[in-house]
C-alpha cells in the first residue's frame, strides 16, 4: 500500500513537473557544453526524457486504449523497425545511434499524448502552465542579460559566430517553436485574467524574442501580430493599448532595436547577395536538398523505402520537415502524423488550429518540429489548457 502510494506520488510529481524537468536538464547540458570540451551529443538529452516518460507511463494498461490512439505510434514504429532491419548490414554504429535518437524523439510526445488523454484528471494544468511561463519569464531576463553582457552560455549559437541569445534554452532550432507556443499561452492568460504579472510576462517573452537571432522566431512573431490584430479587430481599446506599448518600447529602445535590425540585415542580406534568395531564406537548406537529399532519394528509391523510409538519415536530412519526414518514415509517416494531428485537434477551438497550422507551416522551411520533444510535449499540454473540458476517461 505504501509502495503504491509512493509510486503514485512520484508519477504525479513527474506529470506536473515534466516541462520544468525537461528545460532544467537542457540548461545543465548547455552549461556543460559551453564551458567544457564535451560535444553536444543528443543522447545526453533524449535518454533523460525517455526515462521521465517511461517512469510516467509505468503500470499504464495500454490494452484499454482505443485503436485510433495507438494507430499513429504503431505505424511509426513499424516503419522504423522495417527500415532498420532491412538495412542493418550496411548501417554504421553512428547511423544506428542517430536513427534511434530520432525515432525516440518522434514518438515520446505521442506516448505522452495518449497517457494524457486517459489520465488528464491527474494533470494540474494551471500549475504546469504557470510553471512554464515563469520559466520563460526568467529565461527572457537571461536573454536580455546575455545580450547586454555578451554571456556565452546564454547565446543561441554558443559554439558559433552568429548573433542570437536564447537564455537557458538549449537548441536554437526549437527556440522559435517554444516562443510561439509560449506567447500564445501568455496571451491566453491575459485574456483569461488581466493582471500586472500576466502582462509583464507577456511583454517580456514578446520583446526578448527579437534577441533570439533566428528567422523562425521573426516569422512566428509576425504570425502572432497578425493573429493579435484579427483577434482584436472589434476591440479597439485592446488594439490601441497593445500598439501604444509596442510604440513606446520601440521609441525608448530605438538604438538597441536598430542595432539588432542591422545585425539581422547584414547577415541575411549578405547571403542573399552572394548566394541568392533561397539560400538566405532557408539558411542553405536548399543546398542540402539538392546536393544530399535528392541524389540519395533517386539512388535508393523503391517501394519499401518509399513506404517505410530510408535508412541513412543523418547524412541526407535537409532540416525541412516535409522532406525529413519522407526520408525517415516514408509515406506512412505522413499517414501517421495526419492521424495524430486529427486526434490532437479533435474538438479544439480556432486558436488551437491557428497554433498547430502555424507551427507546421513554419516547420516546412526549418524542420525539427516533430522530433522536438520539448515543443511537441508543450504543444500537447497547451492544447489541453486552452481547451478546458471534462476528461472523457475519468473512470478509466
Amino acid at each position: 500500500m505504501i509502495n503504491r502510494l509512493f509510486t503514485k506520488n512520484i508519477r504525479q510529481f513527474l506529470f506536473n513537473s515534466i516541462l520544468i524537468l525537461f528545460f532544467s536538464y537542457d540548461f545543465i547540458v548547455k552549461v556543460i557544453v559551453a564551458y567544457t570540451d564535451f560535444k553536444l551529443l543528443y543522447n545526453y538529452v533524449i535518454v533523460f526524457k525517455v526515462i521521465i516518460i517511461s517512469l510516467l507511463i509505468t503500470n499504464f494498461d495500454f490494452k484499454k486504449i482505443r485503436a485510433k490512439y495507438l494507430a499513429p505510434i504503431t505505424i511509426l514504429t513499424a516503419s522504423y523497425i522495417i527500415t532498420q532491419l532491412s538495412a542493418y548490414q550496411f548501417l554504421k554504429l553512428e547511423d544506428i545511434n542517430f536513427n534511434g535518437y530520432y525515432f525516440l524523439s518522434s514518438i515520446i510526445s505521442i506516448l505522452f499524448f495518449i497517457y494524457l488523454e486517459y489520465k488528464q484528471q491527474e494533470l494540474d494544468k494551471e500549475r504546469v502552465v504557470n510553471g512554464f511561463l515563469l520559466f520563460m519569464m526568467i529565461n527572457s531576463v537571461c536573454v536580455i542579460i546575455g545580450y547586454l553582457f555578451e554571456i556565452q552560455v546564454f547565446e543561441s549559437y554558443f559554439r558559433g559566430n552568429r548573433f542570437g541569445y536564447s537564455g537557458m534554452l538549449l537548441y536554437h532550432h526549437e527556440i522559435g517553436y517554444l516562443f510561439f507556443i509560449a506567447i500564445i499561452l501568455a496571451y491566453h492568460k491575459i485574456k483569461k485574467r488581466t493582471t500586472v504579472f500576466n502582462c509583464i510576462g507577456f511583454f517580456l517573452i514578446f520583446f526578448s524574442s527579437f534577441l533570439f537571432g533566428t528567422k523562425k522566431t521573426i516569422f512566428f512573431t509576425l504570425f502572432f501580430v497578425i493573429f493579435l490584430i484579427i483577434q482584436n479587430l472589434k476591440n479597439y481599446k485592446a488594439l490601441i493599448t497593445y500598439s501604444s506599448i509596442v510604440v513606446l518600447v520601440g521609441l525608448f529602445f530605438h538604438k538597441t532595436l536598430n542595432s539588432i535590425y542591422n545585425t539581422y540585415y547584414d547577415l541575411f542580406y549578405n547571403i542573399y547577395v552572394n548566394d541568392g534568395f533561397w539560400s538566405s531564406f532557408l539558411s542553405y537548406r536548399n543546398d542540402l536538398l539538392f546536393e544530399k537529399f535528392t541524389p540519395y532519394l533517386s539512388d535508393e528509391m523503391n517501394l519499401q523505402t518509399l513506404l517505410f523510409g530510408f535508412p541513412i538519415f543523418n547524412n541526407h536530412r535537409t532540416e525541412l520537415e516535409f522532406f525529413d519526414l519522407l526520408l525517415f518514415f516514408g509515406v506512412l509517416g505522413f499517414v501517421s502524423y495526419f492521424l495524430y494531428f486529427k486526434l490532437l485537434l479533435n474538438g479544439k477551438n480556432k486558436t488551437s488550429y491557428f497554433l498547430v497550422l502555424s507551427l507546421l507551416f513554419g516547420s516546412l522551411f526549418s524542420g525539427n518540429l516533430l522530433a522536438s520533444v520539448n515543443a511537441m510535449v508543450l504543444l500537447v499540454i497547451t492544447l489541453k489548457y486552452i481547451n478546458p473540458k471534462n476528461n472523457l476517461y475519468e473512470n478509466y
